[in-house]
This record gives C-alpha cells, structure tokens and sequence, in this order.
C-alpha cells in the first residue's frame, strides 16, 4: 500500500481529493492532510508518503516555502494549481506532474496512478540492482549502496547494522566505515532479511552474526560486533530469542 498526503487549504477540495484517492486509486491510501505551511510540513514527516499531492498557493504563503524545509524529497510530488504559470518554478523542485484546477475526477487519478508507477518502479530498481550484483555464494551475496556521490557495491556479510535517518538509511560496516543512502530502512529490511538480518526497532536492522551480546532486562539492546549498543523494542524481544534459536 503506498501512501499519500494532501495539503489544500480548501477544506472541501481537500476533502475531495482525499475522498477520490481512498475510493479510486488501488493500493493508495492518503495518511495524512494539511492546510497550512506548519500542518503541511507536519503532514509530510508523519506520514512519509510516497506521493505528495500539494496546492501551490495556500493561506499563509505556498508549496514551495514548505518544500524548502524538507530535508530530501524522496516522493513523488503532484503540484495542485489554478496558475499555469507555476508549472516552471515546479519543475525546478523536481515536480513529477502538476494539475490544473478546476481538475476531473479522471485527470486526477490518472496522474495519481502515473505516480504511483513511477514509485514501485524505483523500488523495483532497488531490488534488481541486489539481484543483478549478486553471486550465488550466499556469503558473498553482495549489494548496490549508492551514497551521494558514489555507488558502492558491499558484501552483504560485511554489513554489521543499519540505522534509519529520516529518509535516509546508515550502514555500519566491519571495517569501520559508514555509508549513507537515500532510501527507507524498511527497503533494505525487505532484501535482508533472507540473510540473517533482523529489524530489533523500528530505527534499527542488525546483523545476527555480528550480536556479541542480547541484554534482555529492563531497556533491551543488543552489543554488536563494532561496540555499538541498538536497542531493542519491547515487541520484538520473543521474536529476537526464536531468531537466535534458528542460528
């Protein structure tokens, strides 16, 4: 299920739009709204869309002074516009597609859909860039990390720990480096988890191989191989147990 965010300063039209996305468009559920710049950006850091529907003009100022408070725009955004003439300074804010009001139900969830195609075929890159720099070894198994400024392609077994950022995903490696992508951890909890790897917290995916030690007792963390302490969430502490029973 992907998810979206509205933010219209128009209560009804915000309604609406809502209301089309939930009934019309498959797998696409709208997780949070807002009306304003505060609300809006409120909106986008809770609910971590995949697509981002926004009005350009809003009450106390416009899209774009929101969009400059987020740190990496990694969805799809959809600007809403009565102004044509918008549509350049959009583009430069790596606008996917923008609408024109007053806009129909079908312009609408065809560009939504146009969308949402493009966010699983990104996803799906993800994948087979793994699957393709991958080997049989299942030691060896390695994968595509791509930082800001380089590709690097790691093996999977010298992976001791990822921490989530925001949108942003860490990988603590044996070697002592850290690298940085722009992807959610739950991407790389996904393609992992086939190889011993096991997401403790909500933050954090660890290496079984590389846990020295499990402390179960009142704030539960792990001790990694590299020193690090990642805790543990209450929720997962049975599951943790079965995972080392399964070593």
């Amino acid at each position: 299920m992907l998810k979206a965010v509205v933010i219209e300063d128009e209560p009804k039209t915000r309604e609406a739009i809502t209301n089309i996305i939930n009934r019309l468009c498959d797998d696409i559920e709208v997780v949070a709204t807002g009306h304003n710049i505060k609300t809006g950006i409120d909106a986008i850091y809770n609910g971590r869309p995949d697509i981002l529907l926004i009005d350009v003009e809003l009450a106390d100022g416009n899209a774009f002074d929101i969009l400059r408070h987020i740190f990496n725009i990694d969805f799809q955004v959809i600007f809403v516009t009565a102004h044509e003439g918008y549509a350049l300074k959009a583009i430069k804010f790596n606008a996917f597609d923008y609408i024109l009001k007053p806009f129909s139900v079908e312009e609408l969830t065809a560009t939504i859909e146009k969308a949402a195609k493009e966010v699983n075929r990104k996803r799906t890159e993800v994948y087979l860039e793994s699957l393709l720099h991958s080997i049989d070894d299942r030691e060896n198994k390695r994968i595509v990390l791509k930082t800001a400024d380089e590709i690097h392609l790691v093996n999977i077994s010298e992976i001791i720990n990822c921490e989530a950022d925001s949108s942003y995903t860490h990988f603590f490696l044996k070697d002592g480096s850290q690298l940085t992508v722009s992807n959610h951890l739950k991407e790389y909890d996904e393609l992992l988890r086939d190889y011993h790897f096991f997401r403790v917290h909500h933050s954090h995916l660890v290496n079984l191989n590389e846990v020295k030690k499990f402390h179960r007792i009142n704030n539960a963390y792990v001790l990694m191989s590299n020193g690090k302490k990642v805790p543990v969430s209450s929720r997962k502490k049975e599951r943790l147990l079965e995972e080392f029973n399964s070593l």
